[in-house]
């Protein structure tokens, strides 16, 4: 009974659909053609069932035919074959397209390059400071009178590229300019953020923020260095970032009624957070204690590290910030392959045997907690987003 009154609702749908849609409601059929060759096959399949008649198939079929011509922009009705093989048509079509844009691109390469043999000699005659105002004046105009986000970005990467050329050409001789960029680019990129509410000018202005503190990202040819300038500015950067964490979440929790919120609470607990810990591995590692030669503190990092990894699993998840969680998970794990390294013996070849024995024991532990909770580590944030 159940059955026969799908069947009868069905065919109810499809009558209705019939005698309505076809005269002024089209607009309720799909915009995709390939919806309308799945609801195209459906009649088909009802026709041949004997469910609905031939006239009404009929009149179903051809409305989506016209439709589908309405939805190319076609004046001519489509056939029957165009229609059911128009994928395979609009591939060829796409192809198509890719020759000419390919070819349009061959074009004005030809063409730049042509241009450049006249126009390069002119801009030999003009001075480095014309081009400096002239590109500072485009990242200028990129960074505050655009409002979109990648446009933002790129007059931010702009403006640093030609405050690089500036000091290349003009202040290369003074010993603190590396540290007076990162604050000029600091408060550049803050304007921007507020002004344009933008997270990405936010991310670059706490980066500026980290760097005049000391930290520092490398990236060289097959080499990527992350970590501090100097070991003296290490516990200082560590305490500022600590400081950004606390005003991240200060800005997370009333970031309904704060215009700071929307470009600087991510950016600040997550730059923060992965500098706190980075300043974290390096100051609870045994090797930084024997230079610096205190064994009170050295004690005292080991619990402020292992503390710190414990809250950010604790309130991440409180503070619904699964990248907080997922880095202090991370640089967790990395703390205690740190410890274990550091206790197991090291001597012959005996304890230098088990001690990588149970080093691999404690890995394949963390790679058992990585498969059953991911949500606990920073690979998997990257791989979900």
């Amino acid at each position: 009974m159940t059955s026969f009154n799908c069947m009868i609702f069905l065919i109810s749908i499809l009558w209705l659909s019939t005698n309505v849609l076809s005269d002024n409601d089209v607009d309720l059929l799909p915009k995709s053609i390939d919806k309308l060759k799945d609801y195209y096959d459906v009649i088909k399949n009802l026709e041949k069932r004997g469910i609905l008649s031939k006239v009404i198939a009929a009149n179903e079929k051809r409305l989506y035919v016209e439709h589908a011509t309405k939805l190319i922009g076609r004046e001519e009705l489509l056939t029957e074959e165009e229609f059911l093989t128009w994928k395979q048509r609009q591939l060829i079509v796409s192809f198509s397209n890719v020759v000419a844009i390919i070819a349009g691109a061959i074009v004005v390469i030809a063409l730049t390059v042509l241009l450049g043999f006249f126009l390069v000699p002119l801009f030999a005659y003009i001075s480095a400071i014309v081009w400096e105002i002239l590109f500072y004046g485009i990242s200028f105009c990129l960074m505050i009178l655009v409002a979109k986000s990648w446009l933002i970005f790129l007059g931010c990467l702009a403006f640093v590229t030609t405050l690089s050329f500036t000091i290349k050409f003009h202040f290369s001789r003074n010993k603190h300019v590396a540290l007076v960029a990162s604050w000029i680019c600091f408060f550049a990129w803050t304007f921007v953020a507020i002004y344009q509410q933008n997270r990405e000018a936010g991310y670059l202005a706490v980066m500026a923020l980290e760097s005049s503190l000391g930290f520092v990202i490398f990236v060289g040819q097959l080499l990527l260095i992350i970590g501090f300038q100097d070991e003296k500015v290490i516990p200082c950067a560590t305490i500022a970032s600590f400081v950004l964490i606390i005003l991240g979440s200060i800005l997370h929790i009333q970031k309904q009624s704060n215009i700071l919120a929307v470009p600087f609470s991510r950016p600040l607990l997550f730059l923060g957070t992965f500098v706190y810990f980075i300043g974290l591995l390096i100051l609870s590692s045994r090797l930084y204690s024997d230079i610096q030669s205190k064994t009170l503190r050295f004690w005292l990092m080991q619990i402020i590290a292992f503390c710190s990894g414990l809250a950010t699993l604790l309130f991440g998840p409180m503070l619904e910030l699964p990248f907080i969680q997922a880095i202090g998970g991370t640089m967790f794990v990395i703390w205690l392959l740190e410890k274990y390294v550091e206790i197991a013996p090291w001597k012959n070849t005996t304890t230098v045997a088990g001690s990588m024995f149970g080093f691999g024991i404690l890995l394949y532990g963390f790679a058992y907690v990585l498969q059953k909770n991911p949500q606990y580590f920073i690979f998997h944030v990257y791989s979900s987003e």
